[in-house]
């Protein structure tokens, strides 16, 4: 028998296979049988995901990280900006799966900078990593490096934005898998919660991310269906904040100017809704301004409680980065149970965020869930 752990919940456990473990699924009390929802049952034993790192989640444990697996396969990341909530969360939870299935995972910041996250895949092309996954910041922006990557045989994996722009041209190339929410949907649901509550008429403000991100594409198409029933809607203003809170709040500071009789505001991201709604209290127009936004992490779901925002939407961050990971050390180690082994398309969707359940998705983030 190989080493066990000594401490915390995984004691006597052999820790050199931990990996094919987790797959099979762990015989104790608090475990699920199978390999997701296991990792699934250590991630809510281990605290990660309320304000903690991966590492600290692990020390949550009780373990050391000798007790670790030894990393056999090496990972990178390249994700559109670190400053992202969303972001910065995935990243999280990629290196907390990467540390209990024996991946050592490097993520790259693109810094909101398409120039900056071409290079960065240069970078990874140019290494020797076993799979890659990669956060698009523009869809068509970094194929070149793509091209590389999978040159080399190397897996690579697409979230959240289609590397490619067609959809039929995507859906030939050349990556392992692509794990995306349903943007349109997002974009329609949130839409439709502000809408209602505006009573049907008034003014929006529609503030888009990235242009050439697909996944801003579809929030922008799911809005727009929405706005087809409600003719009582004037959208006033659809200038981009690029995801960016600084840029946004500019951006809202002028708006409130030029539209004050502005009713709603539409987000692509929480974090540009919650920049705007600092503006917006900040000029007294609280009460008059309803917000929503898409991503529906805890920031977002406590604004909702605090009525700071009416509505989100779950674009699981965690789910889609931690099924990334997963994916590459399956196709790795050959130990994927699913006949035809990874899918080329992974639907990662999740439901609205109002007040009413905003507690319970608080939960779910502090316990890595989604």
């Amino acid at each position: 028998m190989g080493d066990v752990a000594k401490r915390g919940p995984l004691a006597g456990l052999e820790l050199e296979f931990v990996g094919d473990r987790l797959k099979k699924g762990f015989k104790r009390r608090d475990a699920f049988k199978g390999g997701i929802a296991t990792l699934g049952a250590l991630a809510v034993a281990t605290g990660v995901g309320r304000h903690v790192t991966a590492a600290q989640g692990l020390a949550s444990l009780g373990l050391l990280p000798e007790d670790l697996p030894a990393k056999k396969y090496t990972a990178a990341t390249s994700e559109v900006g670190a400053g992202s909530t969303w972001v910065a969360h995935g990243m999280e939870t990629a290196r907390f799966f990467g540390d209990l299935l024996g991946v050592e995972v490097t993520s790259f910041d693109g810094q909101f900078s398409v120039e900056k996250q071409l290079q960065d895949l240069q970078s990874i092309a140019s290494q020797d990593f076993d799979f890659v996954a990669v956060h698009p910041s523009a869809s068509g922006a970094l194929v070149d490096a793509a091209n590389q990557i999978i040159a080399k045989g190397v897996p690579l994996i697409d979230m959240d934005t289609r590397l490619v722009q067609d959809p039929e041209e995507f859906e030939a190339y050349g990556h392992l898998t692509y794990l995306e929410p349903d943007n349109i949907y997002m974009g329609s649901t949130v839409a439709t919660e502000l809408f209602k509550a505006m009573g049907g008429e008034g003014e929006v403000i529609h503030t888009q991310g990235q242009l050439a991100h697909t996944g801003a594409q579809g929030r922008a198409e799911g809005f727009r269906q929405t706005l087809a029933n409600y003719p009582g809607i004037t959208v006033v203003d659809e200038t981009p904040g690029d995801w960016l809170v600084d840029q946004t709040a500019s951006l809202w500071q002028d708006l409130l100017q030029r539209f004050p009789n502005v009713k709603g505001g539409f987000f692509h991201s929480d974090d540009m809704a919650l920049a705007a709604q600092s503006v917006v209290e900040a000029a007294g127009k609280q009460d008059q301004i309803l917000l929503v936004g898409v991503d529906g992490l805890k920031n977002a779901s406590e604004a909702i409680l605090a009525d700071k925002l009416l509505a989100s939407v779950i674009n699981p961050s965690g789910r889609i980065h931690g099924g990334a990971i997963w994916a590459g050390y399956l196709t790795l180690s050959g130990t994927d149970q699913a006949e035809g082994g990874v899918p080329k398309f992974i639907r990662t969707d999740g439901g609205p965020i109002t007040k009413q359940n905003a507690a319970g998705y608080i939960w779910l983030h502090d316990n890595m869930q989604y």
